[in-house]
């Protein structure tokens, strides 16, 4: 008797009007001893892999998949809902009835005994063989992206990326659903603030010089005191907000962390990452004008964005563990 075998299949929803093109015929394509298939699925893209050992193998490998999917998106920039849980499959007793139940009532051609149900986004394992029926609203989109190039970047992503479990670092978590979100933004003004917001949240936290934070802890002790001896309530809570403000002050500014963040972690020469490291923070500068103004120069936010957009991601690769090329540039 042949050895069980197991399926995995991960489903996200793709955002926007254009994804991916080339999936009707449902594509294969091979990642180390594996074949994955890919399809489209009422808006989803469906990637299946099949041939595991056991069930806990083919959960093991979800973060190889995922891994692939952020590489598609940084690459190809193709949004997702990166929805990634496990979805419990309902089962049936009786197969062959489910089967017609479905063709009856939901108009779902019959395609031979239905062993379970489950609904479509996130990932499920089942055994090889079994027939299960996947439910979801969405419409389906209009595709763009090329099969071909697709392939691509979901097979580096999953053979050369770090394995992204569910303890990954949360920062890096945000950053990536902000890159995805900036994707589906409709202003080049919303997406430079969002990918900048992303940048922010991976920048590293420092201490300002260390003189710098002699002074300010001086400063505190005097502020202190003043708040020992004080009986005004109003006082008081004034002096309270000084206070935390004055710890707030001991780290590096945002500014500086983004352009440290730059200069330690993307992967270029010296003359391009101290030239790309000036662009940032010269991008930073013109956020704070954004922000603050509400109106820059259109033509100095389209170089900013693309200053950003470059930046962050040469950054997310680099920390998916998955080598930057010139697609992601």
């Amino acid at each position: 008797m042949p050895a069980e075998k197991w399926t995995l299949r991960l489903s996200v929803k793709l955002l926007g009007e254009k994804s991916v093109s080339g999936l009707e015929s449902e594509p294969t394509f091979q990642v180390g001893t594996l074949q994955i298939t890919a399809k489209e699925r009422t808006g989803h893209l469906v990637l299946q892999a099949r041939d595991f050992d056991s069930e806990a193998a083919a959960v093991a490998y979800v973060p190889h998949l995922k891994a692939g999917l952020w590489n598609l998106s940084i690459e190809r920039n193709i949004a997702f809902v990166p929805y990634f849980q496990r979805r419990e499959i309902i089962r049936a007793n009786d197969p062959e009835g489910a089967a017609k139940h479905l063709d009856k009532g939901f108009n779902l051609p019959y395609t031979g005994p239905v062993h379970g149900l489950t609904e479509e986004a996130g990932f499920t394992v089942y055994r090889g063989g079994e027939n299960i029926r996947f439910f979801s609203m969405s419409a389906t989109g209009y595709v763009s992206t090329p099969w071909a190039m697709v392939e691509e970047s979901l097979s580096e992503g999953i053979q050369l990326g770090n394995v992204v479990s569910d303890q990954t670092d949360p920062r890096l978590d945000i950053a990536l659903d902000l890159y995805l979100a900036h994707l589906s933004e409709s202003s080049t003004r919303a997406r430079f603030l969002t990918l900048m917001m992303a940048l922010e949240v991976l920048a590293p936290e420092a201490d300002k010089h260390a003189e710098a934070v002699v002074l300010l802890q001086k400063f505190a002790a005097m502020v202190q005191a003043k708040l020992n001896a004080t009986s005004d309530d109003e006082a008081y809570d004034a002096l309270q907000a000084l206070l935390r403000e004055i710890d707030f002050r001991k780290e590096t500014s945002i500014r500086r962390r983004v352009r440290k963040l730059v200069l330690d972690v993307a992967p270029l020469s010296e003359p391009e990452l101290n030239k790309l490291a000036r662009k940032v923070v010269n991008a930073y500068d013109l956020r704070g004008s954004l922000v603050h103004t509400g109106t820059v120069d259109a033509q100095a936010l389209s170089d900013a964005y693309a200053v950003v957009l470059n930046a962050i991601k040469l950054i997310l690769q680099v920390r998916l563990g998955i080598k930057p090329t010139d697609r992601a540039s």
